[in-house]
């Protein structure tokens, strides 16, 4: 049995292992290169410090610290050779591994520039060849596959307020809604209901004071009497987000009306602070 191939080929995976672990490898090496320049270092010190007391006492008439910067190198320098080493070889690793990173990044780059060229051509072909609609279709066959339901709710002092209104609704449709507050029912959309939610809590924020009525107006009700003598205030630091609550109720005719609680409800207090 001739062993060449598997030779070459257990050669050419090591090759392949080594290329690609080279940068982990060679931040492990410099990870211990570090703590090993930093004992050696410390090892060094006390028999550096003995070197130039002794040089000093020679050169200074017996006085151990009498030595100057330049005395106090030469004597000691020696002793640092292995310690400069370590370190040297840490630096060399430490840019070795960034070198390599680099060069991956750089790998990487082109390779997702390639990827996207290509897919820009075959999404033009696919235009070109049947129209701008089977693309649309296939890109709103793969969203519909991704979907999921998401059910969302944002959390009080009190409970967890609602904020979806079930499943596949859709917010242009007009539908039945019932206020619990006014006891009345009218007839938007959700995303009507929503962009008036955020519109009242935008000036709330803003204002610090808002009353009732401002609701019922962003949603294209009638103002009501007692919808100007109620609202909210901030300044007591009570509230500073008016949550809703939204729940589905089907009646016994199967008529679907969707019901806006107001997990803060609006109060005459509101006016002490105008």
């Amino acid at each position: 049995m001739n062993k060449t191939p598997v030779i070459q080929r257990a050669l050419h995976k090591s090759g392949l292992y080594l290329k690609k672990y080279s940068p982990v490898a060679l931040s492990c090496v410099a990870s211990v290169g570090v703590i090993v320049t930093v004992v050696t270092a410390v090892k060094a010190t006390p028999k550096a410090v003995e070197l130039v007391k002794a040089d000093s006492r020679k050169n200074h008439d017996g006085d151990p610290y009498a030595y100057t910067k330049k005395e106090a190198f030469m004597s000691a320098w020696k002793c640092y050779i292995p310690t400069a080493a370590f370190g040297l070889s840490t630096i060399a690793c430490i840019m070795g591994a960034n070198a390599l990173n680099s060069r991956k990044q750089a790998a990487l780059t082109s390779a997702y520039a390639l990827i996207n060229q290509s897919y820009k051509e075959y999404k033009d072909k696919l235009k070109e060849l049947y129209g701008e609609e089977a693309h649309n279709a296939i890109v709103d066959s793969i969203v519909s596959e991704k979907c999921k339901d998401v059910y969302i709710s944002s959390p009080s002092f009190i409970s967890s307020s609602s904020l979806d209104f079930g499943e596949g609704m859709e917010p242009e449709i007009i539908r039945t809604f019932y206020d619990s507050f006014s006891q009345r029912y009218f007839e938007t959309t959700i995303a009507k209901v929503i962009e008036a939610e955020y519109h009242l809590n935008r000036n709330f924020m803003f204002q610090g004071v808002i009353p009732l009525n401002d609701f019922y107006e962003f949603l294209g009700l009638e103002k009501t009497e007692f919808g100007e003598t109620v609202g909210w205030s901030s300044c007591n630091g009570d509230i500073y987000w008016i949550d809703f609550n939204h729940h589905k109720l089907t009646l016994e005719d199967g008529m679907e009306i969707f019901v806006i609680d107001m997990v803060f409800e609006p109060t005459a207090e509101w006016m002490e602070d105008l």
